[in-house]
């Protein structure tokens, strides 16, 4: 089998200052070492940071919710939220649940596209309107919200043997708490950031739902739960 060295490169996770010096070849071929690179759309950073992958979503989103205005500007509120909803949301969620951000400024970033969304939806560009008030009224869940329950629907696949993860990271806590079915995980200790907000950030919010909330039959209903749980 050929490969295309053009298209092959060399990728480091570290998180030393000094990145370590990689010299491979393919064949005859040297591989270039880059600090990024995109895998099924994700892009990977180095460091596992995703500042590069936020620039790299809310530009692609920031460009289709672009092509929108310019084509539906004179449509109802209703038309322009489903052309939102099926257009520009699949940029911010794609694969969320692996890249959930936790630096604020990345965060807000993406928040910005929707925010920009809904003063189009609403055509309502004035200084004093509360932007949070619009997106409320649309009934439309923040970015961050949509991010936190994709990872919990994950977790929720991952310990129903729905997703092809290993749930052995998840050692279950011996500890009383206040859920009923004692559905309950021990936090994982962590020394890094990218580490840290990874999927011991998930278990911590998996901890904080409610009992009734975990023991539900299918991913629709704990969806539908916690979409609740948010809302309430």
């Amino acid at each position: 089998m050929s490969l295309n060295v053009s298209k092959c490169c060399i990728l480091s996770i570290h998180c030393k200052r000094t990145p370590p010096i990689l010299n491979d070849t393919l064949g005859n071929s040297l591989l270039n070492v880059v600090n990024s690179h995109s895998y099924l759309v994700v892009t990977v950073s180095s460091d596992l940071r995703w500042h590069e992958h936020v620039n790299n979503v809310s530009a692609k989103a920031t460009k289709t919710l672009n092509f929108i205005r310019r084509n539906v500007y004179c449509c109802l509120p209703d038309t322009k939220a489903t052309a939102y909803i099926s257009l520009v949301c699949p940029h911010l969620k794609y694969a969320a649940a692996a890249w959930d951000p936790y630096l604020v400024g990345d965060c807000k970033q993406l928040e910005k596209v929707q925010r920009r969304a809904a003063r189009f939806v609403k055509r309502d560009y004035r200084s004093t309107t509360s932007v949070s008030s619009l997106i409320s009224q649309l009934g439309w869940q923040s970015l961050s919200d949509r991010r936190r329950n994709s990872r919990l629907s994950l977790m929720y696949n991952s310990l129903h043997s729905l997703a092809g993860i290993s749930t052995s990271p998840f050692r279950r806590s011996s500890k009383p708490t206040r859920s009923a079915d004692g559905d309950t995980f021990c936090v994982l200790s962590c020394r890094t950031d990218p580490y840290k907000y990874s999927y011991p950030r998930t278990i911590v919010d998996w901890n904080a739902l409610q009992a009734s909330v975990k023991s539900r039959t299918s991913i629709h209903s704990f969806r539908c739960a916690i979409h609740c749980s948010l809302t309430n």
